[in-house]
C-alpha cells in the first residue's frame, strides 16, 4: 500500500489545528435551495440519511427498521434496498457515479468473549447489474468506502480499532487495485473530483474534535467555517463545491456549501428542525443529506432530504458580490 505525501502541512500543525481558515465569509442560509424531504417509503422504517447523489438525481443513503440499517437507491420514484449478502445489517450506500455504480459498507460479525456482538466493517462496489465486489484494505480490520468519482477513484478510511478514530484510522484512494494510504492519523476521505486532483475529508485531533480538510494537488489545508466548533467536509463537485456539515458554538449542527471560498449554511427549513448534515453533492449543485426533527410528543425523527439550487440566482448573487 503506497502512502501519499503532505506537502503544506506538518502533522503537528494538524493535530493542534494551527491552520487559518479557508474562507472568511459565512452567509446565511440560501434561501433560493428547494427542499424535498426523503423518506423510505417501506413498513417499519424508523430512520432515513440521503448520502450520495449522481448527475441523473439518483440518490444513496441508509435507511433503518429498528436497530437494523440498509443501504438504498432511490431512482425514479422507486426505492432498491441495497444490501451486501456477505452483511449482518447496518449497511449504508454512501455514493453512487453517474454509470450507477454504488459504494458503502457493511458490518461483518467477529463475536469475541468480550463483545459477543463484535462487528468489523467491510466495504463494496456494487455494480448497475446488482453485483457485489468487496473492498478491503489489505491488513484493515474495517475499510469505509465513501464515494467514488468517474474515473474509478474510491475515497474513504481504514482502521484497525472499530472505535479508533485516532492512531489507525487513514483516508485512503483506490485505482486499479493500488490503495494509496493518507499518512495523517485520524483523517478520512470524503470525496473526489473527476480528475483525482482534490480530495475533501475530515480529521480527528480528538475523539470530539474533527475539522474538514481539503487536499488539492497534495497542498493540505483546514476548510473549518468561520463559526465552526467542529466541521466535517463530506463531498466535492467538478466545479469545486464543497458540502459537509458543522456545529456552531451553541451546538446546533447545520450544514454547509463552500463555494469559490464563500461558506453558506444550509438548514433544512422549519421550526422543529434540530440539526441539518449536507452529504452529498452532484454536478449540477444538487444536495442530499439529512435533518433531524422533533414532534409535537418531543420525540426526533431523521429524515433524508434533497434541495435543488437555482442557479441563475446563485450567479446573480454572486456577480452582485461582485459590484
Amino acid at each position: 500500500m503506497k502512502k501519499l505525501e503532505i506537502v503544506a502541512l506538518t502533522l503537528a500543525l494538524l493535530v493542534v489545528g494551527l491552520t487559518g481558515p479557508f474562507g472568511t465569509t459565512l452567509a446565511g442560509s440560501k434561501q433560493h435551495l428547494k427542499f424535498k424531504s426523503i423518506d423510505v417509503a417501506l413498513p417499519g422504517v424508523t430512520f432515513t440519511a440521503a448520502l450520495g447523489i449522481n448527475a441523473q438525481g439518483d440518490i444513496v443513503g441508509r435507511y433503518a427498521v429498528g436497530t437494523v440499517g440498509h443501504g438504498y437507491l432511490l431512482s425514479d420514484g422507486t426505492y432498491t434496498t441495497i444490501d451486501d449478502p456477505n452483511g449482518i445489517g447496518r449497511s449504508q450506500a454512501q455514493g453512487i457515479t453517474d454509470e450507477g455504480e454504488i459504494v458503502g459498507y457493511y458490518a461483518v460479525p467477529v463475536p469475541t468473549t468480550v463483545d459477543p456482538a463484535g462487528a468489523f466493517t467491510r466495504s463494496f462496489l456494487r455494480d448497475p447489474d446488482g453485483t457485489f465486489s468487496p473492498i478491503d484494505v489489505p491488513g484493515a480490520n474495517n475499510t469505509l468506502a465513501i464515494k467514488m468519482s468517474p474515473t474509478g477513484k474510491v475515497v474513504g478510511c481504514f482502521h484497525n480499532l472499530s472505535f479508533d478514530f485516532l492512531t489507525t484510522m487513514h483516508g485512503f484512494v483506490l485505482q486499479d487495485g493500488h490503495y494509496d494510504e493518507f499518512p495523517v492519523p485520524g483523517s478520512m476521505h470524503n470525496g473526489i473530483t473527476p480528475n483525482g486532483r482534490t480530495i475533501v475529508g475530515v480529521v480527528f485531533a480528538t475523539v470530539a474534535t474533527f475539522h474538514a480538510y481539503m487536499v488539492h494537488d497534495g497542498v493540505f489545508q483546514m476548510i473549518d467555517p468561520p463559526s465552526a466548533v467542529v466541521s466535517d467536509a463530506r463531498d466535492i463537485n467538478p466545479s469545486r463545491e464543497i458540502v459537509g456539515f458543522f456545529t456552531d458554538s451553541t451546538n446546533k449542527t447545520h450544514g454547509f456549501l463552500l463555494t469559490e471560498g464563500e461558506f453558506t449554511t444550509i438548514d433544512f427549513p422549519g421550526g422543529d428542525v434540530l440539526a441539518t448534515q449536507a452529504r452529498g453533492i452532484n454536478p449540477q449543485g444538487d444536495i442530499v443529506g439529512f435533518y433531524v426533527s422533533r414532534d409535537a410528543s418531543g420525540l426526533s425523527h431523521t429524515h433524508g432530504f434533497v434541495a435543488t439550487r437555482n442557479r441563475d440566482q446563485d450567479e446573480g448573487n454572486l456577480q452582485d458580490q461582485a459590484n
